[in-house]
């Protein structure tokens, strides 16, 4: 995801923000996949936690937990936490 954000951040840096850059369109699918993924991955964050999950920050890593204390999923950072509660079925 760095990589990519990465990779736009210098098309916007090349160009004027009307210009035509020359772009690859699976950079451009794969930010909109990214950007796509976060809103589901809030509302399952969201209902994680009306649940009775709790979110830790346990040896510079990211737990969300449920109820009982068992890890539902992890991340290095909370979006990681995030978009890995997206693609876990939990």
């Amino acid at each position: 995801m760095n990589e990519l954000v990465s990779k736009c951040r210098a098309l916007a840096l090349d160009h004027e923000p009307d210009g035509w850059p020359a772009i690859q369109m699976r950079d451009v699918s794969a930010l909109c996949d990214a950007v796509e993924s976060v809103v589901p991955g809030m509302d399952r964050l969201e209902d994680r936690l009306a649940s009775g999950c709790e979110i830790r920050k346990q040896f510079d890593r990211w737990y969300l937990f449920d109820a009982g204390g068992d890890s539902v999923v992890s991340g290095g950072t909370i979006r990681e936490l995030v978009i890995n509660l997206v693609f876990t079925d939990c």
